[in-house]
């Protein structure tokens, strides 16, 4: 009976874990999208281009500085501060039909792999298809069209 008892709390413990990381998971998909259209509403109103730069386990929205570089946001603005993903999530998908491919650097110094989905003052973004996944396959998929259209497509289970 002891037994019973015993594998039931840990069958039950087991789920509420992964409960609370799915809806962990899900939270931060539809911020993302939430950010992104606050950005967008931005880059039309003060007229500037925002980007929105995808790593493997982090993000951050960026306006195009000098010399080719990059100005976080964040910087002057503490909603689009950079974020870093929880261990167990991470990006996957596609901008402007390129997959997003990310790579381990030896380089230290080196700048990691990123996309980029430009946000532009005339209402026009970057296509992209990105899912919000972590380890288990369970993920959350995010879309944005050329016309703006920034949308939560929902749950997805990939193997």
């Amino acid at each position: 009976m002891v037994i019973l008892i015993a594998g039931m709390l840990v069958t039950f413990a087991s789920l509420s874990v992964s409960n609370s990381s799915d809806k962990q998971l899900e939270t931060e998909a539809k911020r993302v999208v939430s950010l992104m259209r606050y950005a967008a509403d931005e880059a039309i109103m003060n007229s500037r281009e925002i980007i929105l730069k995808v790593e493997k386990q982090k993000y951050s929205f960026v306006v195009p500085g000098a010399d080719n570089t990059f100005v976080d946001l964040g910087e002057s603005d503490p909603i689009f501060r950079a974020r870093e993903l929880p261990e167990h999530m991470f990006f996957e998908g596609d901008i402007d039909g390129e997959k997003l491919v990310f790579e381990e650097k030896r380089d230290k110094e080196a700048e990691p792999d990123s996309g980029k989905v430009g946000i532009f003052s005339s209402g026009e973004l970057t296509p992209f298809n990105i899912s919000l996944m972590q380890e288990d396959g369970v993920g959350y998929d995010l879309a944005g069209e050329f016309n703006g259209t920034i949308e939560f497509l929902g749950k997805t289970e990939k193997q």
